[in-house]
């Protein structure tokens, strides 16, 4: 019988198969995704990671200083793979961190917060990455080395949000991004906007026609009053 392995990690949404997170500070494991308890290993020690099963093995992408964290806005993000998440299983060991992208501090950008997206119609692995520091941008993967692609310019296709992912359905993706503050108990604001687009490199179009490159971005969901 298969083993399911649930793991907690660090900031923003990092999504597997058998994975689900959404907090700061260690990561968690569990059994059966309701109980958690210490014992995992935090992979490359950085933050707001993401995670995707390609293939046999998964793929691990998460930002190293950048966000204000430590560094500042000079942020670099990393991919490195897993044959497992389970940390008791023989086969676990995170290969050797690969740099897929940076910022200097200085520019209108800021590499953290990656999303990924392995588009099932090509095939082809996408990052979108960056905060209110500037740009949402997009760039290509290799999705069998998890390296940059050769040749790849970053895109910028949208602003005024931060924490961004990707997704396909039926003929759309979908680009959304956390907007509003956070990190201030009650008072946070924190909302997730969303526009979609025929391409994958945008532009990404709310309900009313605006472009999320120019602030647009419909609310989909929202911080409530504690009751």
């Amino acid at each position: 019988m298969k083993k399911n392995i649930f793991l907690l990690v660090s900031v923003s949404l990092c999504l597997c198969v058998e994975t689900v997170s959404a907090q700061i500070g260690a990561p968690y494991i569990s059994d059966d995704g309701w109980s958690w308890h210490s014992g995992a290993e935090r992979p490359g020690g950085g933050a707001a990671p993401d995670m995707l099963k390609i293939g046999d093995r998964y793929l691990c992408i998460y930002g190293a200083t950048g966000g204000g964290l430590g560094g500042g806005h000079a942020g670099r993000i990393l991919t490195m793979w897993n044959k497992t998440l389970d940390p008791k299983s023989p086969d676990f060991k995170w290969s050797e961190a690969v740099e897929v992208c940076a910022s200097d501090g200085m520019e209108d950008q800021d590499a953290i917060d990656p999303g990924l997206l392995l588009d099932p119609t090509t095939g082809r692995l996408w990052v979108s990455y960056g905060t209110y520091f500037g740009t949402i941008r997009l760039i290509e993967l290799d999705p069998k080395t998890g390296f940059r692609k050769k040749g790849n310019k970053e895109k910028d296709i949208a602003i005024d949000c931060e924490a961004s992912d990707l997704m396909y359905r039926d003929g759309w993706y979908y680009l959304l991004g956390t907007h509003g503050t956070c990190c201030d108990g009650v008072n946070s604001t924190y909302n997730i906007v969303v526009g979609r687009s025929r391409s994958v490199e945008g532009p990404y179009i709310d309900n009313v026609g605006r472009d999320m490159y120019h602030g647009g971005g419909k609310m989909v969901i929202a911080a409530e009053q504690r009751r």
